[in-house]
């Protein structure tokens, strides 16, 4: 893993939450926990390591690879 660019994703996530979360107050519950989990999702793929992940389709394919079977016929 490469834990410097782990560390600057999680610094400015963490801008990210400092600037926005003033604004986000009189906004539902519902689209706080969204903001939340989006950052956290964020903060997640910054953890792993590229090398082994091809790239936002080669994750799709992992994803949707069991339901292939289902989906042609």
């Amino acid at each position: 893993m490469k834990w410097g660019a782990f560390f600057a994703t999680m610094i400015i996530v963490m801008i990210i939450v400092f600037l926005q979360w003033p604004k986000m107050k009189t906004n539902p519950k519902k689209d706080k926990t969204a903001f939340i989990v989006l950052l956290a999702i964020g903060l997640l793929l910054s953890m792993f390591d590229l090398q082994y992940i091809k790239g936002p389709s080669a994750v799709r394919q992992f994803l949707f690879k069991p339901f292939i079977e289902y989906m042609q016929n």
